[in-house]
């Protein structure tokens, strides 16, 4: 029995067999190459998922606390006031050795005005610490009137 064909103007002879086996180690080595890329590409994008819901987290905590500071009334509103707040279980929980700064301190061009400032840390996943959420307001007080604005009249 004869195992030749005719393909074009050539013949080939005997069984494709081992052709296959080489292109199925050839596509074996091919994926290996390629899921070798993949694996750290994924492991990265998991990395920066967890490091964006971290922060967005905090983003909207400090956003929160600083609400709630800035409602106080304007004779409560102080450092040691402020600093009875706390984060929210759920964000201390999400957010591995958090640690909470709240200031309050008195603006020095304005005496109808105080500066607060919220800064919010804390470790990411490989214990370094995740760069700062930081949020400053000026609260004015409620009753004060506005400055009076020198006038020039003409002659």
């Amino acid at each position: 029995m004869n195992h030749s064909r005719t393909i074009g103007n050539r013949i080939f002879q005997g069984s494709r067999c081992g052709s296959m086996m080489v292109e199925l180690l050839a596509c074996g080595a091919l994926l290996g190459v390629v899921l070798s890329t993949a694996i750290p590409a994924l492991r990265w994008a998991i990395h920066q998922r967890k490091f964006t819901d971290e922060r967005e987290v905090a983003m909207l905590e400090v956003d929160n606390l600083m609400e709630r500071v800035t409602a106080l009334d304007w004779n409560e509103l102080t450092t040691e006031r402020a600093g009875e707040f706390r984060l929210s279980a759920a964000v201390a929980a999400q957010l591995p050795e958090s640690r909470l700064a709240i200031a309050v301190e008195p603006d020095a061009d304005d005496a109808s005005a105080k500066i607060v400032r919220i800064n919010l840390t804390w470790d990411d996943a490989a214990l370094r610490p995740a760069p700062p959420v930081r949020l400053t307001a000026w609260v004015y007080r409620r009753d004060a009137k506005p400055e009076q604005q020198e006038r020039v009249e003409p002659n």
